[in-house]
């Protein structure tokens, strides 16, 4: 197969063989507006092709790090993190890290005491970067863990000079650290949201760190720009799968579940459920009319959940759509050759191979669901490379904005997550979040009054 990227669609358009659904006029109309925005780079995500001069500073920075550091530690969350999670397990596989390789890239998302203290336990700050990334530069998860690794990697003799911070252009804290410190420096695309932003420095400093070239990250997702931008509606899988998952989330199928047939996708997988529930989860539309829409997002891994999720998919509630991603073709496919012959449930597997099992259970769990009229489509990566993983990453970032314009909402924001982070800054005593700290004190206060707890001893 010579295709980056293969998309199947027939399982929307005709489900279960019972006659094929058509768009709407409206539909046609918002994906060539849509279009055109992309031909023009009139959405962010266009922002991501970088200049060569960027690149070429990412390069070598990442060359420079790279001879002198054993260990990187990565420090982010969201749309900080979960990218660079996937482009390491997607090219350099998931247990990337025992395999020798230097530098060792970690990368730690959470304010979690336990895996904080198992990172500080097995790495020498003597030998280890710090790379730090956070859009708004004050990410109170973040900037705790920083602050924390900082003066480690200070007491074990490291250089600001070697730290790389990565944030918006703006006037924010870190900015001024790092102007204060000498670290190196690379900022967001403007206009271009954290989870969006897997596709510019965000995930090249790291993809560069692991010997990953981040040009051909941009080369697979300008292969998929090219795609989407040229080809008709009626053959341009972006209007036919945005506007068929679009039908059936309003039908009442609003459930997206994405089954990964890989291990090699399960970041992705996350980085998937991330973009898609923050960009389309909208209580208001664009013009303030409340409307609550949104489709759930829900990754799985084959064949694994078919041990655990496939049950409730095939015969639980019709509230669910399913996308199938795998891989054409695996690194390393290993042959399973005869043993126990004499045993009819062992006997069969000879000959095979992982692979071609993997492949087979797939197709089987997809036709399954089909046939029980579940709305099915599958996209089928070449081979697990950064040309392959930059297609997907970008036909899914074009997917989701395509989406927001159809229910009408904003794909770059994020109100819900906002009350949340105020009341935590508040409660912490961050300075100018004070004023709201009895305000949020006192839901709290009412939160507990409502609260009834059990206690087993």
């Amino acid at each position: 197969m010579d295709e980056l990227m293969r998309i199947d669609t027939g399982h929307l358009v005709n489900p279960g063989g019972k006659g094929k659904l058509e768009l709407s006029s409206t539909t046609v109309s918002t994906f060539q507006k849509f279009q055109e925005d992309l031909r023009r780079q009139r959405t962010p995500i266009t922002l991501s092709f970088l200049d060569n001069g960027t690149i070429n500073e990412i390069k070598s920075t990442a060359i420079r790090l790279r001879e002198k550091y054993e260990n990187v530690l990565v420090l982010g969350i969201g749309g900080s993190a979960l990218g660079t999670k996937a482009i390491l397990e997607f090219i350099k596989g998931p247990y990337h890290q025992l395999e020798g390789h230097s530098p060792r890239i970690f990368v730690l998302d959470n304010i979690d005491p336990a895996p904080a203290a198992q990172l500080e336990r097995l790495l020498d700050f003597r030998k280890t970067a710090l790379i730090y990334t956070s859009k708004s530069g004050s990410t109170p998860e973040t900037a705790a863990n920083f602050i924390y690794y900082y003066k480690k990697y200070k007491e074990a003799g490291g250089d600001d000079r070697d730290i790389v911070i990565i944030c918006d252009a703006k006037d924010n804290g870190i900015n001024r650290i790092a102007r204060k410190l000498g670290c190196s420096m690379f900022h967001f695309p403007p206009d271009l949201q954290g989870r969006y932003s897997v596709l510019s420095p965000v995930g090249f400093f790291p993809a560069e760190l692991a010997g990953i070239d981040c040009q051909e990250l941009l080369e697979g997702a300008a292969a998929v720009q090219r795609a989407l931008t040229t080809a008709p509606p009626e053959e341009n899988p972006l209007m036919v799968l945005g506007g068929y998952l679009y039908r059936y989330s309003r039908e009442g199928r609003s459930t997206h579940v994405l089954f990964n047939y890989s291990n090699l996708l399960v970041e992705f997988g996350l980085w998937f459920m991330q973009l898609w529930a923050e960009s389309l989860g909208k209580k208001e539309t664009l013009a303030g009319e409340e409307v609550r829409v949104g489709a759930t997002p829900l990754s799985c891994l084959g064949a694994t959940d078919q041990h655990s999720l496939l049950q409730l998919f095939k015969e639980g509630p019709a509230d669910k759509v399913y996308g199938f991603v795998k891989i054409d073709q695996a690194p390393d496919d290993l042959k399973i050759t005869g043993a126990f012959p004499d045993e009819v449930e062992y006997a069969y597997f000879d000959g095979h191979t992982m692979q071609e099992q993997l492949h087979i259970e797939q197709l089987a769990t997809e036709v399954s669901l089909v046939n029980a009229g579940h709305p099915c489509y599958r996209i089928t990566l070449r081979e697990p490379c950064a040309h392959a993983l930059g297609a997907l990453f970008y036909f899914y970032e074009a997917l989701t904005i395509f989406m927001a314009n159809l229910y009408g909402v904003n794909p770059y924001d994020q109100p819900g997550v906002e009350e949340g982070k105020h009341q935590a800054y508040a409660l912490l005593g961050r300075e100018d979040f004070l004023p709201r700290k009895e305000e949020f004190q006192k839901k709290l206060e009412k939160y507990h009054e409502q609260s009834r707890v059990f206690t087993i001893r």
